[in-house]
């Protein structure tokens, strides 16, 4: 049996691995997934994911669909988009989420900051 951190991991490598690009465009995606944890703690996770959607290029909707499908996953959530989700919540459910969504995007920021692919 895994740990949730050890889960959030795999699914970070996971995510990382699906992104295809080589040069500058992975050092934008690298930036990009270092200043996107401070990007939920400044602007809050709802704003952040409407940005991240708001980004027509692969590498943003694997972040978006990946870090979605976690949170659907690991919180049980009702309708399986979180951003539709969030609106409809209190407040300390939408903590809870924005607070999973932190920890999950450690991971990535760590593994990408790494290079490993």
């Amino acid at each position: 049996m895994q740990t949730l951190s050890q889960r959030r991991a795999k699914a970070a490598l996971d995510l990382l691995s699906k992104i295809e690009e080589k040069g500058d465009k992975r050092k934008e995606f690298t930036q990009f997934c270092k200043s996107f944890p401070t990007m939920v703690l400044k602007n809050g996770l709802g704003e952040s994911l409407a940005f991240i959607r708001s980004k027509h290029e692969k590498r943003y909707e694997i972040m978006y669909d990946t870090l979605n499908a976690w949170l659907v996953k690991e919180l049980k959530l009702v309708k399986k988009d979180t951003f539709l989700e969030i609106h409809e919540m209190d407040a300390k459910k939408y903590v809870q989420i924005q607070t999973e969504s932190l920890r999950f995007l450690e991971w990535v920021k760590r593994y990408e900051s790494a290079e490993i692919f």
